[in-house]
């Protein structure tokens, strides 16, 4: 393809409005640019308006090297504030600006360019599958369904076209500074970037039943709230243990609370209480480890006090993705960067999830690296992604098939 036809693609993919849903829309348009190509395709439906998508190239006999991004984009905050329209992609100064455009639009259009041109090309001789996901945004709805259903047990290694650059050099240092990005102590030579690892996440509710009472006779009544308290303080010390744990990647386990309600009105003593918790999980402290120690933790207390009624509901349980820094794939993919920019790229690690979570849990032996074209603009107003590493992308994809299958 010329560039032209590269930058149209993705103008139209940032046209389809596809904010937590109707991703049937992107799905559709992929497949019919697929088969204009010769490239057979195959719709699997999550739900009406909702499909994934998956393409293959097959050659040989050997796994597949999987491609993966999602069609779905996060709300546009306020559109009265984008200077140029959220769903109307604008080309200024080198910027495509765009919802979408940055996550992840513009690595889906990249891989899918790639897979095209692989295909086009009689001297590539390896095995594509490129999966288009539905729901990354609100829980990694259709990267669940595919790994149940066992889309990803024929894969050896992933590229997810997730942003991994930053939009600066003086940015990339201020995320690294921050711990936003963990490097390990090494030192930039380049704002774009690969990652070999992400964090995981055990979203939960802890729920507090009590008993309703007049506020000027509390003692009839049993305090939700009061209780939900005394379970928060031991969950804290609970805390301290696990961000103890460290890996030399991805850091520390990361617990947050964050959100708690309690009570309808002032005069009433509360007979429900709940909080939201968000742990952001490393390998070395999996997600199941925790999910059975907190499950513990609530059983002990309701067994400790009679007016005690605490129950877990579990909203979501996404794995930490690590692929080793010095493995022979995320030393491939640096070679690739280096062939096509010319600068050595940090492989490091992210800080947050992709569909990928979903896909090592039912494939435990993929390699998975997460490279994309977008950057910290992602779900801001006037999010944006750069030309040049759009088009550098898409180098970037047939250059690391082709080293793939060449070794």
């Amino acid at each position: 393809m010329d560039k032209a036809q590269r930058l149209s693609i993705l103008d139209d993919l940032i046209k389809l409005e596809t904010v937590n849903g109707n991703e049937e829309i992107v799905a559709n348009y992929l497949k019919d640019l697929f088969e204009k190509h010769g490239i057979k395709t195959e719709l699997n439906k999550y739900d009406d308006n909702r499909y994934n998508l998956i393409a293959t190239l097959k050659n040989t006999d050997e796994p597949y090297l999987g491609f993966t991004g999602h069609e779905d984009v996060v709300g546009t905050v306020d559109d009265s504030k984008w200077n140029y329209g959220s769903f109307n992609p604008k080309h200024i100064d080198g910027k495509i600006f765009g919802r979408g455009s940055s996550d992840m639009k513009g690595g889906l259009a990249g891989l899918a360019i790639a897979l095209i041109e692989l295909n086009d090309d009689p001297d590539f001789n390896g095995n594509i599958k490129f999966i288009a996901t539905v729901g990354e945004e609100i829980g990694e709805l259709g990267a669940e369904k595919l790994a149940k259903e066992g889309f990803t047990d024929d894969l050896s290694a992933l590229i997810v076209g997730e942003p991994s650059n930053s939009s600066s050099r003086l940015v990339m240092d201020q995320l690294i500074n921050h711990g936003l990005v963990e490097t390990n102590g090494a030192k930039p030579e380049t704002r774009m970037a690969a990652f070999c690892a992400h964090k995981g996440s055990v979203t939960y509710k802890v729920i507090s039943h009590g008993k309703a009472a007049h506020s000027s006779m509390p003692e009839v009544g049993i305090n939700a709230l009061d209780n939900l308290i005394s379970y928060y303080n031991k969950q804290n010390e609970y805390f301290k243990n696990l961000v103890s744990v460290e890996d030399d990647i991805l850091g520390t386990t990361k617990p947050s609370v964050t959100v708690l309600n309690a009570g309808e009105q002032e005069n009433t003593i509360p007979d429900y209480a709940a909080m939201t918790v968000k742990i952001r999980t490393i390998p070395e402290y999996g997600n199941d480890k925790i999910i059975s120690e907190l499950k513990n933790l609530i059983a002990q207390m309701n067994q400790e006090d009679p007016k005690m009624n605490l129950e877990f509901d579990l909203e979501s349980s996404n794995w930490p993705v690590k692929t080793d820094i010095n493995s022979d794939f995320i030393n491939l993919v640096r070679d690739s960067y280096k062939a096509v920019l010319g600068v050595n790229i940090l492989t490091v690690g992210a800080p947050g999830g992709t569909d990928a979570s979903k896909f090592v849990q039912a494939n435990h032996d993929l390699d998975v690296v997460v490279a994309g074209p977008g950057n910290e603009s992602a779900h801001q107003i006037n999010e944006f992604v750069f030309e040049d590493d759009y088009l550098q992308y898409i180098e970037i994809y047939k250059t690391i098939a082709e080293k793939y299958f060449a070794e």
